[in-house]
């Protein structure tokens, strides 16, 4: 157990305090970008718990895709090198690029990815809200005392190498109940500014140990798009969005976009992690609510444009999904 490692290699320098006095001085804010022009950036968060190591924390309102363009107070982790990267998903769903092998990789709520990459490598939040957790790492950078302290726990470049080779060049796993704690501890910490540098030390090597030690479940089967699968996906998508209240089959639209319907069920299920049907059903209901925010159109009309018949049944899944009938949210929003 690793609070055994940590009696037994006593004492360890995780608590040492010597760059920062206050915790506040080394939470730093940057912005992250969709593109150099891009007029709406999201907040992020990082701390450097070692030298050659960062800790992300983001919160995404969006889908957003970004790569490379981060602006902040000072550079973090933008050399071109590569690094050892751990993503955490706390609310949402992230794909991943994985150069390695040319391929998307995906993670939702509770899930791991592990890999060794570009720092700058493309994410894309697949969902109108992202909230994430990430731990960037190149041993090359750190110093030869945080190398030092991070092998006493078997944290090692061969360590890390040995997960990614056993997975196939990226780990996907399902974190457990004390990995999920130690991420919101982290956090917490962050958002409020109460993090010192001897705590994030001593969470983020408790991090590591748990990933290549002891309880991070692999997935069983690790689901990956190729570059043709994703824009099979996204085609399907942008054409549903073109007339969200005429219906398509997935055989149309499969036979519009030269595949099969079972493979655009498939692809489109990967890259967005609902099925078709239910990415129309919830688009038509996110119209819906709007309309009853700005129109005085009548609950029969908004139902047969969310592809109900009934209207009973309309009613019944936007209480569903809302927690109130429509006629309750009209009066609540208007």
């Amino acid at each position: 157990m690793f609070e055994d490692l940590v009696k037994k290699v006593s004492p360890v320098p995780l608590d040492d305090v010597v760059h920062f006095s206050r915790a506040s001085e080394w939470i730093t804010k940057m912005e992250l970008k969709a593109s150099p022009r891009d007029d709406k950036p999201v907040d992020a968060y990082v701390v450097m718990p070692f030298e050659g190591m960062g800790i992300f924390y983001y919160t995404i309102p969006r889908e957003l895709e970004f790569g490379a363009h981060i602006d902040g107070r000072r550079p973090v982790l933008t050399d071109r090198l590569r690094f050892f990267k751990l993503n955490y998903c706390m609310d949402g769903r992230v794909e991943v690029f994985m150069r390695g092998k040319g391929k998307y990789a995906y993670l939702d709520k509770g899930m791991v990815g592990f890999d060794e990459n570009d720092p700058q490598v493309l994410l894309t939040f697949r969902k109108e809200y992202y909230q994430g957790f990430g731990l960037y790492f190149n041993f090359e950078l750190m110093s030869e005392n945080d190398r030092t302290t991070l092998s006493y726990y078997g944290i090692t470049k061969e360590a890390c190498m040995k997960l990614i080779e056993r997975e196939k060049e990226c780990f996907l796993g399902n974190a457990s109940q004390e990995f999920r704690l130690i991420v919101e501890d982290l956090a917490k910490g962050i958002k409020d500014r109460s993090l010192d540098l001897p705590r994030a030390r001593m969470q983020s090597t408790r991090l590591l140990y748990l990933l290549l030690h002891e309880d991070v479940e692999p997935l069983r089967k690790s689901e990956y798009t190729t570059s043709g699968q994703r824009k099979i996906a996204e085609d399907a998508k942008k054409r549903i969005l073109q007339d969200p209240s005429i219906h398509l089959t997935a055989e149309e639209l499969a036979e519009e976009l030269h595949c099969t319907a079972p493979a655009l069920k498939m692809y489109f299920r990967k890259v967005y992690g609902v099925p078709i049907y239910t990415f129309l059903q919830n688009v038509r209901l996110q119209k819906a609510e709007e309309d009853l925010r700005k129109t005085r159109k009548n609950i029969a009309d908004l139902a047969e444009e969310a592809g109900y018949s009934n209207p009973s049944k309309f009613c019944a899944l936007f209480k569903k999904t809302y927690g109130v009938t429509p006629t309750e949210y009209r009066r609540l929003h208007t």
